[in-house]
Parts: structure tokens; C-alpha cells; sequence
């Protein structure tokens, strides 16, 4: 089969209009009508909430931790060695699928490590990173390829992710949207204000990188403000993969629709990436094939990180072996894990904080690496907005004390060491296990 892959940058699940419940200010159509013919995961997440080791994950199935690839530059975890380029793999998405006798085409941003994909990456690289032109770049290459082989085109566009530079005040890389005056402009979400028991790691830095932000003097209004030009950005690239699905014939192609990482968007008051919020590491994900009934899943799913075999299972071709997750078209068993880390390199300043996410059910917890209120957990479905801290209520000591547990197995099976030592272990955690992880100190 036919398969037609569909990346938008810092897309965040809750932009696309039909998965939202309140907030009625998003206008997506095409990709409204795209969902009403495929399957729509509502609590699908990102392995992390960054786009380079959030794209690593996604074309290798395997996690940033995994891969020794925790930042935008890569990232070396201590004792890795250097980080390869992680689609030069034979595992790797395109050589996967190349060996499979798929034709493989790549348009637009990958960054993974590299801004654009390469030939190296098992992908004839049609169009570079960057959107425009990028439509008429795909249309093109399915006129003039051989029609005999089925394909696997990647078209990867950049924005809404351009929001970064509205914020910092700085040129738009394919020109401004139209700027709406405050009375006319969404309003502010439910939960903009912090929470009473939020984690200090968050906010510090959020002030010790004010410049990458371009937040810190944000008055209400700015944020309303950012909202419409994000809402905007979203209707700009929903109507360019509206053009891109005008030349697809649907019948005897698979879409999917995914992004690397979604975007605060004021929630928390926070913008961009990195944290553990939910605005940030929920991703849209749909997945149309052919001749299946449309359904909506609403069970969490590793989305990005199960990607690889997700495509494969719709292509009909066997997947991987040692992935790190299923197909999310697979029943899920375990949990959802979520790595982040603050530490981007030399020229991002902070306090190097990293954090772990677990979500189970309805149940969320997560652990930042030091600080007040380093530990929080939520339900997800009485809280959806995470305002309600249950880490700091004894009532809640039983779940929290579970989550603790989940959150140490998965590191042991998935050899996450070096988060371990920042880990809150039960007080059911097997005999010596404080002194195995200490056994080297530092």
C-alpha cells in the first residue's frame, strides 16, 4: 500500500478541531476531513517534548535515551561516544522501507540530526527544510516516479513551529500572519495561571532562558496575541496539507498525520516545548487506511515513538526487530514514558533540569530531577488542565506510591541509568536497589 506520511512541527493535539472540546478559535478542515475517514488517537504523546530527539525516536523506534540523543544537539548521555546520525541506521525508517521495495521520498524539515534529509537516510531528498515550495515538490515527484512501486513519502512542514520567532519579536521564515486586535483574540486558557504546588525546576528555567522564550514580559493581552498568530500558523499549514491531499487518491493511499511535539500555548503560561505539561507532550495522530472504518481511540499511545512499526503495520510489511514500543493500532499493555531535558547545549543557559513522565489510564506522574515540588501527579480526566497537584494529598499516597513503582520498572527494563538516580523509589523497591543505583555515586 501506498503511504503518505505527515509532519507539521510543534502541532500541538489539542490545535486540531476535532479533538477539542472547548477553545473554538482553531480552524483546521483539511485535516478535519482527513480524521473523519481515519483512525483518531485523542492521548497520543511524544517520547519527548523537543524536536530533535522527539524526530530520532520517531525514525528509529527506539527512545532519546536509547539513542543517546537528549537535545537539539545532540546530547551525549556519559559514557555514550558520539551520536550518529540516527536514519543512517538499516533499521531506520527510510532503509526500512526502501529494502521493503517501497520508493522513499522526504520533503521538507527532518532534523534528526540534520536539518534535511539526505540519501544517507534512506530517502530521495525532494525538497529541503522549508515549506514553501515543499507542496509542489511532492505533487511533482508523484507525477514522475515509477508507478510500479508502491511509495513512502514523508512531507514535513515547518510551521506552526515558526511561533518561536513571533515570540522572541523576530522575522517569520515564510512571513507574518495577520495579527488580530486583543478584543478579537482568544481568550486566555482555564489554566493560564500557575498551580499552587507547581514544580520550581519549570519556572527557573523558564527564567534562565527568558531570550529563547521571548516571554518574560508578557502581559495578558501578549498572550492572547500569541494564541491568534499560533491558531493562525496552525490554519496556514492545515491549508498547505489541504493542497498537498488535493493531488492523493485516498482510496489506495494510507495518511497519517503526526507531530514531533506539541506548544504550551499559554497554558501554565508557558510557550514552546520541553516541559511536561500536557499542551506540550500530546501530538495529533491519525492514521488513514484504506478500506478501515473510522474510529477514535482514547487510550494513552507512544504516537511518535511507535511510529516506525505503526507505518509498517499499515504498509504491510514487517517491522523492526527491538523496537521500543508496538504499533499504536496494537492493543497497548504498558504505560506511556516521556524523557525531557532542559540541558540544549552550551548556547541555552539553565539548570541542566531533566524529568520523566509516566502515564497510565487516567493517571499521570511526573518527576523533574531537583526542586519544590519536583514530584506531581494528576488525573488526567477529573484534571485535564493539571491544576490540581494529588502528589502533596496523603489520600493519594497509594497511587503515587504505584506510579513510583511503574516509573522505576520501566527504567530497569529500558536501561534508563541516567535518570535513575533522580528517581523517587518506592518503599516497595527491592532490597539494595538505593545502594545499585549509588554504587557509583556521581
Amino acid at each position: 500500500m501506498n503511504v503518505l506520511l505527515i509532519m507539521a512541527d510543534q502541532f500541538a493535539a489539542h490545535a486540531l478541531t476535532r479533538s477539542r472540546s472547548t477553545d473554538d478559535h482553531f480552524n483546521t478542515p483539511n485535516l478535519d476531513q482527513l480524521a473523519a475517514s481515519a483512525t483518531r488517537f485523542t492521548q497520543a504523546y511524544t517520547p519527548f517534548p523537543l524536536c530533535v530527539p522527539a524526530r530520532s525516536a520517531m525514525v528509529t523506534g527506539r527512545y532519546p535515551h536509547q539513542l543517546g540523543i537528549m537535545s537539539n544537539v545532540g546530547g551525549l548521555l556519559a559514557g555514550a561516544g558520539p551520536v550518529g546520525e540516527p536514519g543512517h541506521g538499516p533499521g531506520s525508517l527510510g532503509h526500512w522501507f526502501t529494502a521493503a521495495g517501497f520508493d522513499c521520498a522526504y520533503a521538507g524539515k527532518w532534523h534528526a540530526l540534520q536539518a534535511s534529509a539526505t540519501a544517507e537516510d534512506g530517502f530521495a531528498p525532494i525538497h529541503p527544510f522549508g515549506d514553501d515550495g515543499l507542496v509542489e515538490a511532492c505533487s511533482r515527484w508523484l507525477a514522475d516516479r515509477d508507478q510500479e512501486r508502491p511509495f513512502l513519502l514523508v512531507a514535513s512542514f515547518d510551521d506552526p513551529h515558526t511561533i518561536c520567532e513571533y515570540a522572541r519579536s523576530q522575522p517569520m521564515p515564510y512571513g507574518s500572519v495577520e495579527t488580530v486586535p486583543a478584543a478579537d483574540a482568544p481568550p486566555l486558557p482555564a489554566n493560564f495561571s500557575a498551580a499552587p504546588y507547581a514544580p520550581e525546576a519549570v519556572s527557573v528555567e523558564q527564567a534562565a532562558a527568558a531570550r529563547v522564550y521571548g516571554t518574560a514580559n508578557f502581559a495578558p493581552d501578549d498572550w492572547r496575541g500569541y494564541r491568534a498568530t499560533y491558531a493562525a500558523l496552525v490554519a496556514r499549514v492545515d491549508q498547505r496539507i489541504g493542497q498537498l491531499l488535493d493531488g492523493i487518491d485516498l482510496a489506495s493511499t494510507a495518511v497519517v498525520f503526526v507531530s514531533d511535539h506539541g506548544d504550551g500555548d499559554a497554558a501554565h503560561g508557558w510557550n514552546q516545548k520541553t516541559a511536561m505539561h500536557q499542551e506540550c507532550i500530546k501530538v495529533p495522530f491519525l492514521v488513514h487506511v484504506p478500506g478501515r472504518a473510522a474510529a477514535v481511540v482514547d487510550t494513552p499511545v507512544p504516537g511518535v515513538l511507535g511510529l516506525l512499526p505503526t507505518l509498517c503495520e499499515v504498509a504491510g510489511i514487517r517491522a523492526p526487530d527491538g523496537l521500543s514500543a508496538p504499533s499504536a493500532l496494537q492493543p497497548q499493555a504498558g504505560p506511556v514514558v516521556v524523557q525531557t531535558s532542559f540541558q540544549d547545549g552550551a548556547a541555552l543557559p539553565g539548570a541542566g533540569t531533566s524529568g520523566r513522565a509516566l502515564i497510565h489510564g487516567d493517571w499521570k506522574y511526573t518527576v523533574y530531577s531537583w526542586g519544590a515540588h519536583r514530584e506531581q501527579l494528576h488525573n488526567l480526566a477529573a484534571d485535564p488542565g493539571e491544576q490540581r497537584n494529588l502528589a502533596v494529598e496523603r489520600s493519594h499516597e497509594r497511587v503515587l506510591e504505584g506510579m513510583r513503582r511503574e516509573l522505576l520498572d520501566w527504567a530497569l527494563a529500558n536501561g534508563d541509568t541516567a535518570f535513575m538516580k533522580k528517581l523517587v523509589l518506592p518503599a516497595n523497591a527491592e532490597s539494595g536497589t538505593h545502594a545499585e543505583i549509588f554504587r557509583v555515586p556521581y
